[in-house]
């Protein structure tokens, strides 16, 4: 999947461009996006559209196998000041710059790589916006979390709970995943 811009970039003009689509060697997805694939998936387009953009919340849960149903929507986490995003089909999180980063690893899903977050920092989101999320989504997420306390690096847990403000985010995350409330 390429921008019209990564095709300029590539050495083709806009006449060149026009040609490939009408030959059929290069598909027209929308204004401003191509591809040598005739249908992509809304996974390529966003991470394609929005690359700086992290997968977030339910989409995040999923990619990860937290949970089995494939959301509707992908959820991306933007700066606080990013240009609001349009689309039915991308819920956009409006995230603090000194927080955006934090945790952000590369994953890979169906040969497609993007941003998103550890699951650490996912444990985090997943508490900090409990009252957002569907009940359903985030008890089974939990229950997930639950299963995989081994894999979880406490170290990385703790520190970026200190980079949040809200001290409730430690006190969910023992009672909820670890079953207690001690340190």
């Amino acid at each position: 999947m390429y921008t019209f811009v990564d095709l300029q970039n590539k050495g083709l003009s806009s006449y060149q461009i026009k040609k490939l689509v009408s030959e059929g060697k290069l598909y027209k997805i929308e204004n401003g996006l191509y591809s040598i694939k005739k249908n992509n998936s809304l996974l390529e387009v966003v991470t394609t559209l929005y690359p700086n953009d992290i997968i977030t919340l339910n989409s995040a849960f999923f990619y990860y196998g937290l949970i089995k149903k494939e959301p509707s929507i992908i959820y991306i986490a933007s700066v606080q000041k990013a240009r609001k995003i349009k689309r039915g089909n991308i819920k956009q999180i409006f995230m603090s710059d000194h927080l955006l980063h934090i945790g952000e690893v590369k994953m890979k899903y169906k040969n497609i790589s993007f941003n998103t977050y550890s699951l650490e920092r996912l444990l985090i989101e997943l508490v900090r916006n409990k009252t957002s999320i569907d009940s359903n989504i985030y008890d089974e997420a939990i229950n997930s979390y639950k299963k995989i306390t081994k894999l979880l690096n406490k170290s990385k847990l703790e520190e970026y709970i200190s980079y949040f403000k809200d001290s409730k985010i430690k006190y969910r995350i023992l009672k909820e995943v670890y079953g207690n409330y001690d340190e």
